[in-house]
């Protein structure tokens, strides 16, 4: 921040940690990220059968309600973990350029 020098340096071994941990949260964070995306691809592919036109259209009011008000909820849910993997990786990088490479 501010463009100062790092006050503190790690060596090989904790950046080699650092990255190790880095590496396993970024991947839990993607992992979850995906679940969120096709939950909500899921519910979406469940409502077209509800739309004008299908066989179940008549039944668009109770049930189809139900499914669009899910399919808000999990795309909140998806638009969170995409947050979620974003901060992750924008962490990582700023920790890195705060501590600069081991020598």
């Amino acid at each position: 921040m501010f463009n100062v020098e790092p006050q503190e340096q790690w060596d090989a071994k904790e950046a080699v940690e650092f990255e190790v941990y880095v590496a396993a949260r970024h991947r839990k964070m993607i992992k979850a990220a995906a679940w969120a995306g096709t939950a909500l691809l899921v519910n979406i592919l469940c409502i077209v059968p509800f739309a004008k036109g299908n066989f179940l259209h008549g039944y668009a009011e109770p049930v189809g309600r139900i499914l669009v008000y899910c399919a808000m909820a999990f795309f909140l849910w998806f638009v969170l973990r995409v947050a979620f993997v974003w901060s992750s990786w924008q962490s990582a990088r700023e920790t890195r350029r705060e501590f600069g490479d081991p020598q």
